[in-house]
């Protein structure tokens, strides 16, 4: 039971280290299972009793396997968390501009001058990027989904798009 308990712990600890990255967690990760493997495979041939080799082997494979399971649930959650604040900042713009009949110069300003949750409040701006483009009127809103791709908020279509 107490391995168990061990095993689950690391494997949750990975997968918030690597989970909660950038994209490149999930490679750190590989690479991590990559020397981990190197690891047993001379502990294995030092060892001299082959069931002590046999229960570290699985415990340490249990520990990447499950690691790499928390890995892509805290992945998942981290994108969730992300885009539902992106979604908050986009409204907010909008009832900005519909009650000052003007879009905020930045997100400062969207702070300062509505009333955004308590948790949005103190979350800080700086994984967003804001623009007006005077011309149409629009206002244009990206953040990074995970160190590669952006997601891009386009105020004339009121839709989300990925890229590169």
């Amino acid at each position: 039971m107490k391995k168990w308990i061990l095993i689950l712990f690391l494997a949750i600890l990975i997968g918030i280290y690597f989970g909660l990255g950038t994209v490149f967690g999930l490679f750190k990760l590989l690479t991590f299972f990559g020397i981990s493997t190197l690891i047993l495979i001379i502990l294995l041939f030092v060892w001299k009793k082959p069931s002590k080799k046999r229960n570290y082997s699985i415990s340490v494979y249990l520990i990447i396997f499950f690691g790499l399971i928390f890995c892509i649930l805290f992945t998942r959650l981290k994108k969730e968390y992300n885009q539902h604040n992106a979604d908050l900042i986009a409204g907010k713009i909008i009832e900005y501009k519909t009650e000052f009949e003007k879009y905020p110069s930045s997100l400062t300003e969207l702070k300062n001058d509505t009333e955004l949750p308590k948790y949005l409040a103190e979350f800080e701006f700086k994984d967003f990027e804001y623009s007006v483009n005077k011309t149409t009127n629009e206002f244009n809103l990206t953040y990074s989904l995970d160190g590669w791709h952006i997601n891009e908020y386009d105020s004339e279509t009121n839709q989300w798009k990925s890229r590169d």
